[in-house]
């Protein structure tokens, strides 16, 4: 089918509903014996397909990217739709080696990479005679032509604009979920040169805030930054988790590498790179308790921050870059405590996997609407010292006990069980849809 076969190419019957939803990295969480990282974006957004796919009155298809052609599949009730690209792992590689200067030739290499003498060739000989740089505020026929009734992008990058201005050619309505704070910056406005940490400019990020049919937001913070900043308003919808998945996995065998040998650790988990997540931070904290074992999941994405941890680490900090998704809840329930060293987040995975796993969870800035509804957690507040103070006592069995630790888990059971944040996501779709 093309558009030109159909400017509305809907497939729902009745009352049903019809979903595709657009999360391009959750191919990992959907294989998992592709062993890659998976993040907090990657994550809801496959828990949400399957609690879709789950009821009766929906089907649900989730676009993954792929760099080597592969036909459609199924797994767990949804239709699995693969959009090849195949010089994405390319320019991501390229793209963290360099940034953009005012300074001729507009360029400047951010760091070394022997690699970069052959990949920097090949991606101006493919921008220059083989592609032409594309608005990703146009409509792409690859989302045109998906049979759906309402479609849902995740976060506010150049994909969602994309998914927007395909679902608005063909007369249908999409649904964008917000990721972490950063997605509300207030640069973000029309006719903007700013450009995000990744890559996205201002313009086009104020353009996907301003077009969304319907906007869903993860936290009271977002919606009051959405509506300050953009006057736009939204749905709260906070993550969902399947509590009964996460418990029958955590008593799953953990193969040694999974935590490079360590029975039991402070827990640290998220990406290699300093603008967010801050891996640097928690080496800090490491030096400040230097009797205490961290085991940091360090997925890979900027590879000098990561080869700066590995260098630096203590004695006391060991690094693993990639648990299989179906053994983290296994790692969860050997933790001391998850610490958590973001500057920026929206509603973090993390929280709920630790919560749900009795760990007491410590953050250094992010998070205070959230774990305040969590017993035996800690915001510091920037403080260092407080948060190396609570994490001794969480190691030393002086923490937060049992009886506090089972209230935090009950809270995750009985407000953000996938079934019930399902619902509330299938009545923002069908309202977006009439």
């Amino acid at each position: 089918m093309t558009p030109s076969e159909s400017q509305r190419p809907h497939a729902h019957q009745g009352d049903r509903i019809d979903v595709c939803l657009v999360a391009l990295g959750a191919l990992p969480v959907v294989d998992p014996n592709l062993q890659r990282p998976i993040g907090g974006t990657e994550t809801r957004a496959w828990q949400f397909a399957k609690g879709l796919a789950a009821r009766d009155d929906a089907s649900a298809s989730l676009v993954v990217r792929t760099t080597h052609s592969r036909p459609a599949f199924e797994r767990n009730g949804v239709t699995i739709l693969p959009r090849h690209e195949r010089l994405f792992t390319l320019y991501e590689a390229v793209g963290h080696s360099l940034e953009k200067s005012p300074r001729f030739p507009g360029i400047r290499i951010r760091r070394l990479n022997p690699n970069l003498i052959w990949q920097l060739p090949v991606v101006a000989l493919h921008r220059t005679f083989l592609s032409r740089p594309r608005d990703p505020r146009r409509p792409c026929p690859f989302f045109q032509q998906i049979p759906a009734d309402v479609f849902v992008a995740f976060g506010v990058q150049s994909t969602a604009a994309t998914v927007i201005a395909s679902a608005h050619e063909t007369s249908r309505p999409a649904v964008l979920v917000l990721g972490s704070d950063s997605d509300l910056d207030e640069r973000y406005k029309s006719g903007s040169a700013f450009v995000s940490p990744y890559g996205d400019r201002g313009d086009v990020c104020h353009h996907i805030l301003m077009r969304a049919d319907a906007i869903v937001a993860q936290t009271e913070k977002q919606q009051r930054l959405l509506r300050d900043r953009f006057g736009r308003e939204s749905t709260l919808i906070q993550n969902p988790i399947d509590a009964a998945e996460w418990d029958e996995r955590a008593s799953a065998s953990l193969n040694p590498d999974d935590t490079a040998g360590l029975d039991r650790f402070i827990l640290w988990v998220g990406r290699a790179e300093s603008v967010h997540k801050r891996p640097l931070i928690c080496l800090e904290l490491a030096r400040m308790l230097p009797d205490v074992d961290f085991l940091m999941i360090l997925n890979p994405r900027d590879p000098a921050v990561q080869r700066e941890v590995y260098h630096h680490a203590p004695p006391n900090v060991r690094c693993v870059s990639h648990v299989p998704f179906e053994r983290i809840p296994s790692v969860f329930a050997r933790a001391a405590a998850l610490v958590s060293t973001s500057s920026l987040e929206g509603f973090p995975n993390v929280f709920l996997q630790a919560a749900l796993s009795r760990v007491p969870i410590a953050s250094l800035e992010v998070g205070e609407e959230l774990l305040s509804r969590f017993p035996g957690s800690r915001v510091a507040h920037g403080d260092l010292s407080a948060l190396s103070a609570f994490l001794r006592d969480a190691w030393t069995g002086n923490g937060p006990d049992s009886n506090t630790l089972d209230v935090a888990r009950n809270v995750v059971i009985n407000e953000h069980g996938l079934e019930r944040q399902t619902t509330l996501l299938a009545e923002v779709l069908c309202a977006a849809r009439s």
